[in-house]
């Protein structure tokens, strides 16, 4: 009992383990064949990525690892069993993403992401894009709009719910002083917003004990980490959807279409969203 209500304390919106562990009794199970199935994940060398590429491998799915690090997504590949091949790309370079040739797929993930504690820029032709926004929303609006696929899916961050949509502050965070953490959350927003307005799925993992989340954010690593999920668990409404294509699309978690919203605060208006899409047509143009 006493174990029961420190969780609740901790986890009110049931994104750690014990909400999966009462969710996935109900989950119907992913089908074991998935061969023919070709699926693209961005940053699938480690964390959810990893984790998400080894489960559609090992079920039969052709994986492409979209990585940009030769050596680190060479060592996964060594790791996964299945038919997996390696692609590189920087997601947060517009140039990369451009030279990128990958031949079409059913499911385009995107995955790749990474919290910085300090602001720097990356070069776009239309202009310098601070690389928070660059890697979690140019760069997959870029290859979105690249990639021959039938589905996409976005991997956000319960973060998100903490964030209301503003263009201006999510491309051009303010300075004073610049919070990574902010700013990280702001993108995931204008990812779930993107996604629902190009027709592809988005989802959140929950609360994932992996090794982004010990180095990004340590503080709450150390007060969350007995009620984290495993990677596996964090992973599994990704591989759901990708394995599965169902007909509703939005936002997902725990294998559901779920709110965007959480706290009245967070919403905004349509304008905003039309002013974030005239702004990723051109930067991408």
């Amino acid at each position: 009992m006493g174990q029961s209500i420190s969780n609740k304390i901790l986890d009110p919106f049931g994104f750690g383990r014990t909400g999966y562990e009462q969710a996935s009794p109900s989950f119907n199970p992913i089908p074991e064949d998935l061969k023919g199935l070709r699926v693209a994940i961005t940053g699938a060398n480690s964390g959810l990525g990893f984790a998400a590429a080894s489960q559609l491998a090992k079920h039969g799915a052709k994986v492409l690892m979209l990585c940009r690090d030769k050596g680190r997504g060479e060592q996964a590949m060594k790791e996964i069993q299945g038919d997996v091949s390696l692609y590189l790309v920087d997601m947060s370079s517009y140039e990369s993403i451009q030279q990128l040739e990958i031949p079409e797929v059913d499911v385009l993930v995107h995955n790749a992401g990474a919290m910085f504690d300090k602001r720097e820029y990356i070069q776009w032709p239309q202009g310098p894009l601070e690389q928070t926004f660059a890697l979690h929303v140019a760069g997959p609006f870029l290859l979105s709009k690249k990639v021959k696929t039938k589905e996409t899916i976005w991997v956000a961050s319960g973060g998100m719910y903490s964030q209301k949509l503003n263009t201006l502050h999510t491309h051009s965070p303010p300075d004073n002083p610049f919070d990574g953490m902010v700013a990280y959350a702001r993108c995931k927003r204008a990812q779930v917003t993107l996604a629902r307005r190009l027709g592809h799925y988005s989802m959140h993992p929950g609360w994932v004990d992996t090794p982004g989340l010990v180095t990004a954010m340590p503080k709450f690593y150390n007060r969350t980490k007995s009620i984290l999920r495993t990677i596996d668990q964090g992973a599994d409404t990704i591989v759901w959807l990708a394995a599965t294509q169902p007909v509703q699309h939005g936002f997902y978690f725990e294998r559901q279409v779920v709110t965007e919203y959480k706290m009245p605060f967070t919403k905004h208006k349509d304008e905003e969203e039309e002013r974030l899409m005239e702004y990723m047509q051109k930067i991408t143009e």
